[in-house]
C-alpha cells in the first residue's frame, strides 16, 4: 500500500508539473499565433491605408488639374471667361468628382458662384476682410500657382478644401493681377471616395493644414494617434504635403479568438489524453507483471518472483549488502485441510499472509513458495540477531490471530528457519538449504514441546 501511495504521489507530481509546462507552452503558442494573426491584420490594414492614401492623392490631383484648366481660360481672356463663367463651371463640375462649387473673385471680391443655390452668402465677400482666407489668396498670388487651402469651415457651411488660382492678364509675365478663382472641393466627399472613412479597426489622423506637412495643424483625428501610430507617411498635395498616421487596433475576429482558445485547450487536452494513456499502459503493464509474479490465493509475491529477487541480491556481490532469508512452514496444515476442508485451509493461508505482511518492514519481501510454505527476504539485515527480533515479531503478530471453522477457533503455528548471506556464502541454493534445515529443526522442537 505504501508503494502504491508513493507511486500515486509521483504520478500526481509529474502530471501537475507536465500540465504546468503544457499550460505555459499552450499560452506561448497561442500568443505566437495571435501575434501572427495580428501582424497579418496589421499588414492588411497598412495595405488599406496605403491604397486609400493613393486614391486620395489621385482624386485630389484630378480635381485640381481641372481647376488648372479653368485658370488657363481666364489667363487667356478673363473678360470672355467671366461672361461664360456659368457654362464653363457646369462643364467642370460634370467632370469633377468632389468639386462642390466654383467661384470667381476679380480684385479678390467674390462676384459669381456656381451653383448659385446654397452659395448666396459668399457673393460679395471681400477676401481682404477675412484674414484667414485672404492669406491663402495672397499665397496663391505670390506663388503664381495653385494654392490648396484647408480643410477649413465655409461661410455657407461644411468643411472643404479650396483651390485658390491666381489670374493674371499678362501671362506669362504675371505682373498684372486680375483676381482669383476658387474651386471648393468637398472634404467629406473626398475622404469617402478615397476610402479612409471606411477603414475599420484603425484610428486615422491627418495633419498639415494648407500643405504644411508633419509640422502642420492636425485637422483629422487626434494628435495622440501620431504618438501611437503603427504607420505614418506623407500625402502629396499641390502646394506641399499632408502627413497621415494610422493606429491599428486589435482587429482579430471573434472566430479567430475562439480558434486561439480552442487551440490552447486542445494542446492541454492532448497532453491529458496522452498522459493518462501512458499511465493506463503503465498500469496495465504493472498489473500484468504483478499478476505474473503474484500468488493468486494470498496476493503475495510468488515463488518465481522470490527466487528471481534473491538471484539479483546474490549477484550484486556487495559485502555491505547484508540480508537474511526466512523459510516459514505452517504446522499441521494438512490436518486443517483434511478435517475442516480446503476452504478453511485457504482462509488460514490468507490469515498467515496478512500477518506476515504486517509484521515485516516495508522494504522486506514476503512470498508464498507453494502449499503452506512462505519465504521472507529481510533486506538490510546485518546479522541473525536482528533477524531473530523480526522472527519474534512475526510469531507475535501471526500466531495470536485465528479463524473459526465449524464452531472451533483455529490458531496458526509457524516453523521458521533463518539464514543470512553473511554466514551462508554467496550461493542461493546453499542459503535456502541452510534456512530449510533450521526451519525443520524448529518444527521438531515445536512437536517435542507439544508432546
Amino acid at each position: 500500500m505504501i508503494i502504491r501511495k508513493r507511486a500515486a504521489a509521483v504520478i500526481t507530481v509529474f502530471f501537475c508539473a507536465g500540465l504546468f509546462l503544457v499550460w505555459i507552452l499552450s499560452n506561448w503558442v497561442a500568443d505566437l499565433a495571435k501575434e501572427r494573426l495580428q501582424q497579418d491584420a496589421n499588414d492588411e490594414l497598412r495595405s488599406q491605408v496605403l491604397l486609400a492614401k493613393s486614391k486620395l492623392e489621385s482624386a485630389l490631383f484630378r480635381d485640381v488639374f481641372l481647376v488648372d484648366s479653368l485658370a488657363t481660360l481666364f489667363n487667356i481672356d478673363p473678360q470672355a471667361s467671366g461672361e461664360n463663367f456659368y457654362e464653363i463651371s457646369i462643364r467642370l463640375l460634370e467632370r469633377a468628382e468632389n468639386v462642390r462649387n466654383v467661384g470667381m473673385a476679380p480684385n479678390d471680391i467674390v462676384e459669381k458662384n456656381y451653383p448659385v443655390e446654397g452659395n448666396e452668402k459668399a457673393i460679395g465677400l471681400d477676401f481682404r476682410t477675412v484674414p484667414s482666407q485672404y492669406e491663402t489668396v495672397q499665397a496663391a498670388r505670390q506663388a503664381q500657382d495653385i494654392f490648396l487651402a484647408g480643410p477649413l469651415e465655409l461661410v455657407q457651411g461644411g468643411r472643404a478644401l479650396i483651390a485658390r488660382v491666381p489670374v493674371f492678364t499678362d501671362y506669362p509675365a504675371n505682373e498684372n493681377y486680375w483676381g482669383s478663382l476658387s474651386v471648393v472641393i468637398d472634404y467629406e466627399s473626398l475622404m469617402e471616395s478615397a476610402g479612409l472613412s471606411r477603414i475599420e479597426n484603425a484610428e486615422i489622423a491627418i495633419r498639415g493644414r494648407n500643405g504644411k506637412g508633419r509640422d502642420g495643424e492636425v485637422f483629422e483625428g487626434t494628435p495622440e494617434t501620431f504618438a501611437n501610430a503603427d504607420y505614418q507617411g506623407p500625402v502629396v498635395v499641390p502646394n506641399g504635403e499632408w502627413w497621415i498616421a494610422a493606429d491599428f487596433k486589435d482587429s482579430l475576429t471573434k472566430e479567430q479568438e475562439n480558434l486561439l482558445q480552442l487551440g490552447r485547450w486542445s494542446l492541454i487536452g492532448i497532453y491529458i489524453l496522452l498522459f493518462f494513456s501512458v499511465c493506463m499502459l503503465w498500469v496495465f503493464y504493472r498489473a500484468e507483471r504483478h499478476r505474473a509474479n503474484e500468488d493468486f490465493l494470498t496476493g503475495l509475491s510468488n515463488r518465481r518472483f522470490a527466487l528471481s529477487y534473491l538471484n539479483r541480491l546474490m549477484s550484486e556481490g556487495n559485502d555491505r549488502n547484508r540480508f537474511c532469508v526466512l523459510t516459514i512452514d505452517l504446522n499441521d496444515f494438512k490436518a486443517i485441510n483434511d478435517t475442516h476442508g480446503h476452504d478453511t485451509g485457504d482462509d488460514m493461508l490468507k490469515l498467515v499472509a496478512r500477518g506476515l505482511e504486517t509484521a515485516v518492514r516495508a522494504s522486506d519481501i514476503v512470498a508464498r513458495m507453494g502449499g503452506d510454505e512462505f519465504l521472507v527476504i529481510l533486506n538490510r539485515c546485518k546479522d541473525k540477531e536482528q533477524a531473530d527480533k523480526i522472527i519474534d515479531k512475526i510469531r507475535a503478530q501471526v500466531e495470536r490471530q485465528h479463524i473459526q471453522a465449524h464452531g472451533l477457533i483455529l490458531y496458526p503455528s509457524l516453523s521458521i528457519g533463518c539464514a543470512c548471506n553473511s554466514e551462508g556464502g554467496q550461493d542461493k541454493a546453499t542459503l535456502l538449504k541452510l534456512a530449510d534445515e533450521r526451519m525443520y529443526e524448529n518444527k521438531l522442537s515445536i512437536k517435542k514441546k507439544q508432546s
